[in-house]
């Protein structure tokens, strides 16, 4: 039986992931800052622990596989890229204390991008020099998700490590057919202005008249195959349904992040959005277990 710890956990998308390819497993714990987070996770995977901060002292349980996407803020573009020297970029060091403290089989880290460029590539550098000192064999790679299900604009890094003794070859998953868009659309709903100062910026006379999805917080770009895939999801909201004229649903976000239509709501559609915009792509983890564990 596969025992799971997972921090920075979000709402759990790796639990998800084994749930839906069927992975017998153990969900020994989780770990959020975020009060609303632990109440979504409580609600719908029910660990055994919920820390609620990973840099405190915590008696961690024993466990096989380790998942965390720890913040993104310190390397992402449209944050203030601190990088490692950020206080929630050094929750990367709090990873590492859990990988030599409990010796997991596989681990799996997922952060942005922007990561790979932060400071000349030099916080990458640092952060793959400490993983090489660990007793596991490390692959890296961008994977984006629309290869892989879901028709979302969404590229992320993922670090796989698999320690030395398991003997476990492991290669990146390949692309996989991608859904329609449209079919992550919800019912009409009830049409919303568009803001202010969208009309002001000339965005309507730019958006295709086939659109689906668009980000109405980049203004002055262009939408380019904004019928065949979403922008990336963000905490923003800024989610535009071009053809029902509102934003985007609850239910359009779960369904393009891979999670199910009955995920149990019991935080506001704000709360719940947030932590959309912030959770690892279920499709995703779920080809990567599939070569990890060796399922169908």
């Amino acid at each position: 039986m596969l025992r799971v710890g997972t921090d920075c956990s979000g709402i759990d998308a790796p639990i998800q992931a084994l749930l839906n390819l069927g992975i017998p497993f153990t969900h020994e714990f989780s770990c959020d800052i975020d009060e609303y987070c632990r109440e979504s996770i409580t609600a719908n995977y029910q660990p055994k622990i919920l820390y609620d901060d990973m840099t405190k002292k915590r008696n961690l349980p024993d466990i096989d596989l380790y998942v965390c996407g720890f913040p993104c803020q310190p390397f992402s573009h449209a944050g203030n890229r601190e990088g490692i020297y950020d206080k929630r970029g050094n929750l990367f060091w709090y990873c590492i204390d859990v990988i030599k403290q409990k010796n997991p089989a596989i681990f799996l880290l997922e952060n942005v991008k922007g990561l790979l460029t932060m400071n000349e590539g030099e916080t990458f550098t640092i952060m793959l020099t400490e993983l090489y000192k660990l007793s596991y064999k490390i692959k890296w790679s961008l994977l984006q998700t629309y290869d892989y299900g879901l028709p979302q604009q969404r590229e992320r890094l993922f670090i796989i490590g698999i320690r030395n003794d398991i003997g476990l070859s492991f290669e990146f998953p390949l692309p996989i057919p991608m859904k329609e868009l449209v079919t992550i659309l919800d019912q009409p709903g009830k049409k919303e202005n568009i803001p202010e100062y969208l009309k002001r910026s000339n965005l309507l006379k730019r958006i295709p008249k086939d659109s689906i999805f668009i980000d109405i917080g980049f203004t002055q770009g262009n939408f380019p195959n904004s019928n065949k895939y979403s922008p990336c999801l963000t905490t923003q909201n800024n989610l535009w349904c071009v053809p029902y004229k509102r934003r985007a649903t609850v239910k359009e976000c779960l369904r393009l992040q891979g999670f199910p239509d009955d995920f149990c709501q019991v935080v506001s559609d704000r709360q719940l959005k947030i932590q959309l915009g912030n959770s690892i792509t279920v499709t995703v983890l779920e080809e990567i277990f599939k070569k990890l564990f060796m399922v169908s």
